[in-house]
């Protein structure tokens, strides 16, 4: 994970969320709050899940919300949320329970973060992750597990 830190500023654990959109802003705000987004990316991330559907669902249990570029990213960034009750989306009958959301400003400069979540999968962690209480467990989740 190289390159990529996941810290407590872009992390919060066991959000509570009404809805889809009301969890995307959370996890949009964090990187609103690093200055790696404006305000208008993460509406339109809800736009685009609107439009496309929930497209940003990539694994049981796991979205990855981010839109393009042009809609807001200020820097590459991301941030992670789990969810104290999993939320759904329309148009698919999966709940999610972690978001890691990520700004990037060009097609290349995310990759990074796609690895990292691509090893989360891998290896098997997403019940993990979104069962973490605290900050510190889930950096102990993603080092040992």
């Amino acid at each position: 994970m190289e390159g990529l830190v996941l810290t407590e500023k872009n992390v919060k654990l066991q959000v509570s969320a009404d809805s889809w959109e009301e969890a995307v802003r959370i996890g949009g705000q964090l990187l609103v709050e690093q200055g790696c987004a404006k305000p208008s990316y993460v509406e339109g991330i809800i736009r685009a899940v609107k439009e496309l559907g929930p497209y940003i669902i990539i694994s049981d249990g796991l979205a990855m919300p981010h839109t393009r570029p042009e809609e807001g990213a200020a820097a590459i960034g991301c941030s992670l949320i789990t969810l104290k009750e999993p939320v759904l989306f329309e148009g698919d009958n999966c709940p999610v329970k972690v978001m890691i959301c990520f700004s990037a400003v060009d097609s290349e400069s995310h990759m990074d973060i796609l690895k990292m979540i691509v090893e989360f999968v891998e290896r098997g962690l997403i019940d993990d992750i979104a069962k973490a209480e605290t900050y510190e467990e889930l950096l102990e989740i993603i080092k040992t597990k």
